[in-house]
């Protein structure tokens, strides 16, 4: 069964190489993994699942922006929130060969308690073509308030479905 613990600087290679194979299988992040490196040393605050003492997965929690689509959608229809009362969950991925053992699972719940324990609400964009991540979503109680069209490269865009953590 997989442990989760935090992410640190040495686990940052092997991070990259499972975000390639996750890449090469479902085209998980749009936008490539040429920069793979910097997006997640760019990550808040980071978190990654362990099988046999071998990393599977990783999850990120940042902070939230009003430039991102799901954030200004989320403040459009919470007027009453802020950035501070938000986070985004980001960068979960696990690799394709140890899918469907409850890593990703345990990796959202790490990033939720994190969130619980600073009194925010988590927000996450699912792209319409990522179905397992978005039933999953679903099956953890995330509600879904609304889709955005998410843009990247040259004119390549997608429809996007918003979702926020349950009330804990």
């Amino acid at each position: 069964m997989a442990s989760i613990r935090p992410r640190r600087d040495e686990d940052l290679p092997t991070c990259v190489e499972i975000i390639k194979a996750v890449y090469h299988d479902s085209g998980y992040p749009v936008g490539g993994v040429d920069q793979a490196l910097e997006e997640l040393q760019a990550d808040d605050r980071a978190w990654v699942a362990e099988d046999d003492g071998e990393i599977i997965g990783h999850v990120a929690m940042n902070e939230a922006r009003e430039t991102y689509l799901n954030v200004a959608l989320w403040l459009e229809k919470h007027p009453q929130t802020t950035t501070t009362n938000i986070a985004l969950l980001a960068r979960l991925f696990v690799h394709p060969e140890a899918r469907r053992r409850g890593a990703a699972t345990m990796l959202i719940r790490a990033v939720e308690e994190a969130a619980r324990v600073e009194e925010k609400r988590l927000l996450i964009l699912a792209l319409i073509k990522d179905q397992d991540a978005i039933r999953l979503y679903r099956r953890l109680g995330w509600q879904y308030y609304g889709t955005r069209v998410f843009r990247w490269g040259e004119g390549k865009e997608m429809d996007a479905e918003c979702f926020v953590s349950p009330l804990s």
